[in-house]
Protein backbone atom coordinates (compact mmCIF):
# COMPACT_ATOMS: atom_id res chain seq x y z
CA UNK A 1 0.00 0.00 0.00
CA UNK A 2 2.87 3.00 1.11
CA UNK A 3 4.47 1.62 -2.39
CA UNK A 4 1.45 2.14 -4.65
CA UNK A 5 1.04 5.67 -2.71
CA UNK A 6 4.33 6.10 -3.33
CA UNK A 7 4.50 5.30 -7.47
CA UNK A 8 1.24 7.46 -7.61
CA UNK A 9 3.12 10.54 -6.30
CA UNK A 10 6.19 9.79 -8.69
CA UNK A 11 4.09 9.97 -11.61
CA UNK A 12 3.38 13.67 -10.56
CA UNK A 13 6.39 14.71 -9.70
CA UNK A 14 8.90 17.41 -11.67
CA UNK A 15 12.62 18.04 -11.57
CA UNK A 16 16.11 16.02 -12.07
CA UNK A 17 15.85 12.08 -11.63
CA UNK A 18 17.83 12.77 -8.38
CA UNK A 19 15.34 15.10 -7.27
CA UNK A 20 12.64 12.89 -7.65
CA UNK A 21 14.31 10.10 -5.95
CA UNK A 22 15.32 11.96 -3.11
CA UNK A 23 11.60 12.75 -2.38
CA UNK A 24 10.43 9.28 -2.82
CA UNK A 25 12.64 8.19 -0.27
CA UNK A 26 11.93 11.17 2.01
CA UNK A 27 7.74 9.99 1.78
CA UNK A 28 8.27 5.90 2.43
CA UNK A 29 10.15 6.99 5.02
CA UNK A 30 7.49 9.10 6.51
CA UNK A 31 4.54 7.13 5.59
CA UNK A 32 6.19 4.05 7.27
CA UNK A 33 7.02 5.73 10.61
CA UNK A 34 3.60 6.70 10.54
CA UNK A 35 2.42 3.09 9.62
CA UNK A 36 5.05 2.27 13.20
CA UNK A 37 3.50 5.14 15.21
CA UNK A 38 -0.13 3.66 13.93
CA UNK A 39 0.86 0.22 14.87
CA UNK A 40 1.14 1.20 18.40
CA UNK A 41 -3.08 1.65 18.53
CA UNK A 42 -3.61 -1.02 16.23
CA UNK A 43 -1.81 -4.69 15.73
CA UNK A 44 -3.69 -4.89 12.17
CA UNK A 45 -0.54 -3.30 9.80
CA UNK A 46 -2.86 -3.04 6.61
CA UNK A 47 -4.94 -0.60 8.87
CA UNK A 48 -1.81 0.66 9.95
CA UNK A 49 -0.46 1.56 6.35
CA UNK A 50 -4.27 2.65 5.19
CA UNK A 51 -4.29 5.45 8.17
CA UNK A 52 -0.54 6.65 7.15
CA UNK A 53 -1.47 7.07 3.83
CA UNK A 54 -5.05 8.97 4.75
CA UNK A 55 -2.88 11.22 7.47
CA UNK A 56 -0.19 11.81 4.38
CA UNK A 57 -3.09 12.89 2.50
CA UNK A 58 -4.49 12.67 -1.27
CA UNK A 59 -1.67 12.13 -4.31
CA UNK A 60 -1.83 15.57 -5.75
CA UNK A 61 -1.60 17.59 -3.13
CA UNK A 62 1.43 16.50 -1.67
CA UNK A 63 2.78 16.53 -5.10
CA UNK A 64 1.90 20.21 -5.61
CA UNK A 65 3.55 20.73 -2.54
CA UNK A 66 6.98 19.08 -3.81
CA UNK A 67 6.77 20.59 -6.87
CA UNK A 68 6.70 23.98 -5.55
CA UNK A 69 9.84 22.87 -3.25
CA UNK A 70 11.46 21.81 -6.55
CA UNK A 71 10.42 24.89 -8.62
CA UNK A 72 11.80 27.27 -6.14
CA UNK A 73 14.96 25.29 -5.56
CA UNK A 74 15.74 25.33 -9.05
CA UNK A 75 14.73 29.18 -9.42
CA UNK A 76 17.14 29.86 -6.68
CA UNK A 77 19.71 28.17 -7.71
CA UNK A 78 20.01 29.31 -11.20
CA UNK A 79 19.50 32.85 -10.20
CA UNK A 80 21.81 32.99 -7.64
CA UNK A 81 24.44 31.30 -10.79
CA UNK A 82 23.83 33.93 -12.83
CA UNK A 83 24.31 36.74 -10.27
CA UNK A 84 28.07 34.67 -9.79
CA UNK A 85 29.08 34.61 -13.35
CA UNK A 86 27.56 37.19 -15.23
CA UNK A 87 28.80 40.48 -13.97
CA UNK A 88 32.28 38.68 -14.10
CA UNK A 89 31.76 37.38 -17.70
CA UNK A 90 30.96 40.62 -18.90
CA UNK A 91 33.45 42.80 -17.26
CA UNK A 92 36.11 40.02 -19.12
CA UNK A 93 34.90 40.77 -22.03
CA UNK A 94 34.25 44.84 -22.16
CA UNK A 95 38.23 44.20 -20.91
CA UNK A 96 39.32 42.48 -24.05
CA UNK A 97 37.13 44.27 -26.18
CA UNK A 98 38.54 47.58 -24.90
CA UNK A 99 41.85 47.02 -24.05
CA UNK A 100 43.19 45.17 -27.28
CA UNK A 101 45.34 46.74 -30.12
CA UNK A 102 44.43 50.01 -31.65
CA UNK A 103 42.52 49.58 -35.02
CA UNK A 104 42.29 51.16 -37.96
CA UNK A 105 40.26 54.24 -36.26
CA UNK A 106 40.80 56.91 -34.28
CA UNK A 107 37.93 55.81 -31.39
CA UNK A 108 36.26 52.57 -30.92
CA UNK A 109 33.16 51.92 -33.67
CA UNK A 110 29.69 52.51 -33.40
CA UNK A 111 28.87 48.94 -33.20
CA UNK A 112 30.77 47.46 -30.37
CA UNK A 113 29.66 50.66 -28.63
CA UNK A 114 26.02 49.51 -29.33
CA UNK A 115 27.06 46.06 -29.14
CA UNK A 116 28.29 46.45 -25.39
CA UNK A 117 25.16 48.75 -24.25
CA UNK A 118 23.02 45.50 -25.23
CA UNK A 119 25.38 43.49 -22.98
CA UNK A 120 25.14 46.19 -20.24
CA UNK A 121 20.72 46.00 -20.82
CA UNK A 122 21.06 42.12 -20.34
CA UNK A 123 23.25 42.44 -17.37
CA UNK A 124 20.44 44.76 -15.91
CA UNK A 125 18.00 42.29 -17.10
CA UNK A 126 19.23 39.57 -15.79
CA UNK A 127 20.52 40.18 -12.22
CA UNK A 128 17.34 42.40 -11.82
CA UNK A 129 15.48 38.94 -12.63
CA UNK A 130 18.00 36.66 -10.47
CA UNK A 131 17.41 39.39 -7.64
CA UNK A 132 13.77 39.30 -7.73
CA UNK A 133 13.35 35.30 -7.34
CA UNK A 134 15.66 35.08 -4.98
CA UNK A 135 14.33 38.08 -2.67
CA UNK A 136 10.36 36.06 -2.75
CA UNK A 137 11.85 32.36 -2.84
CA UNK A 138 13.82 32.44 -0.36
CA UNK A 139 14.43 32.11 3.52
CA UNK A 140 11.90 29.84 5.64
CA UNK A 141 8.35 32.27 4.93
CA UNK A 142 8.81 31.87 1.36
CA UNK A 143 9.62 27.91 1.98
CA UNK A 144 5.76 28.20 3.69
CA UNK A 145 4.26 30.53 0.96
CA UNK A 146 1.96 29.46 -1.85
CA UNK A 147 3.94 29.45 -4.96
CA UNK A 148 5.06 33.28 -5.98
CA UNK A 149 4.85 34.06 -9.51
CA UNK A 150 7.67 36.17 -9.30
CA UNK A 151 10.04 33.54 -8.48
CA UNK A 152 9.54 31.82 -12.21
CA UNK A 153 9.19 35.28 -13.85
CA UNK A 154 12.41 36.67 -12.13
CA UNK A 155 14.59 33.70 -12.48
CA UNK A 156 13.38 33.58 -17.06
CA UNK A 157 14.39 37.04 -16.90
CA UNK A 158 17.71 36.04 -15.56
CA UNK A 159 18.23 33.33 -17.78
CA UNK A 160 17.08 35.29 -20.48
CA UNK A 161 19.15 38.42 -19.55
CA UNK A 162 21.98 35.86 -19.52
CA UNK A 163 21.57 34.08 -23.09
CA UNK A 164 21.29 37.34 -24.68
CA UNK A 165 24.29 38.66 -23.21
CA UNK A 166 26.30 36.06 -24.12
CA UNK A 167 24.84 35.74 -27.65
CA UNK A 168 25.89 39.49 -28.07
CA UNK A 169 29.21 38.88 -27.16
CA UNK A 170 29.81 36.32 -29.53
CA UNK A 171 28.32 38.71 -32.38
CA UNK A 172 30.49 41.30 -31.14
CA UNK A 173 33.80 39.17 -31.11
CA UNK A 174 33.24 37.71 -34.56
CA UNK A 175 32.14 41.11 -36.21
CA UNK A 176 35.02 42.12 -34.83
CA UNK A 177 37.70 39.06 -35.63
CA UNK A 178 36.35 38.85 -39.03
CA UNK A 179 36.75 42.82 -39.75
CA UNK A 180 39.81 43.34 -38.30
CA UNK A 181 41.20 40.70 -36.57
CA UNK A 182 44.49 42.78 -35.99
CA UNK A 183 42.75 45.02 -33.28
CA UNK A 184 42.17 41.75 -31.33
CA UNK A 185 44.45 40.70 -28.43
CA UNK A 186 43.69 36.73 -29.09
CA UNK A 187 45.30 35.00 -25.80
CA UNK A 188 43.26 37.74 -23.93
CA UNK A 189 40.13 37.01 -26.01
CA UNK A 190 40.46 33.32 -25.83
CA UNK A 191 39.92 32.97 -22.06
CA UNK A 192 36.39 34.70 -22.05
CA UNK A 193 36.39 33.36 -25.48
CA UNK A 194 36.14 29.41 -23.70
CA UNK A 195 33.84 30.63 -20.78
CA UNK A 196 31.12 32.23 -23.03
CA UNK A 197 30.70 28.87 -25.37
CA UNK A 198 30.62 26.59 -21.88
CA UNK A 199 28.37 29.13 -20.22
CA UNK A 200 25.88 29.76 -23.37
CA UNK A 201 25.83 25.65 -23.33
CA UNK A 202 25.15 25.44 -19.85
CA UNK A 203 22.34 28.01 -19.68
CA UNK A 204 20.84 27.29 -22.39
CA UNK A 205 20.05 23.35 -20.67
CA UNK A 206 19.35 25.03 -17.35
CA UNK A 207 16.87 27.44 -19.25
CA UNK A 208 15.27 24.48 -20.87
CA UNK A 209 14.99 22.23 -17.88
CA UNK A 210 13.42 24.85 -16.07
CA UNK A 211 10.97 25.03 -18.47
CA UNK A 212 9.97 21.59 -18.20
CA UNK A 213 9.73 22.42 -14.44
CA UNK A 214 7.59 24.83 -15.40
CA UNK A 215 5.45 23.27 -17.05
CA UNK A 216 5.35 20.36 -15.16
CA UNK A 217 4.36 22.32 -12.11
CA UNK A 218 1.08 24.04 -13.83
CA UNK A 219 -0.95 26.58 -12.32
CA UNK A 220 -2.81 25.71 -8.62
Amino acid sequence: MLQRYADRLAQHLVGPHSRRSAIIDEVLDGLQCATEANLEGSPDAEKAAHRAVQEWGPVRDVARAYNDATLRISANRLSLRAVCVLPLLAATWAYALLGGPPGPWGYHPPLLLTGLSAVAFGCVLSLAGAISGLRNGSGIRAAGAPRDVTVMTGTLAALIGMLCVLAALVFLLLNRGLSHPESLDWPMVSIPATLTVVSGAYFALSLKRFLSVVRGVGPS
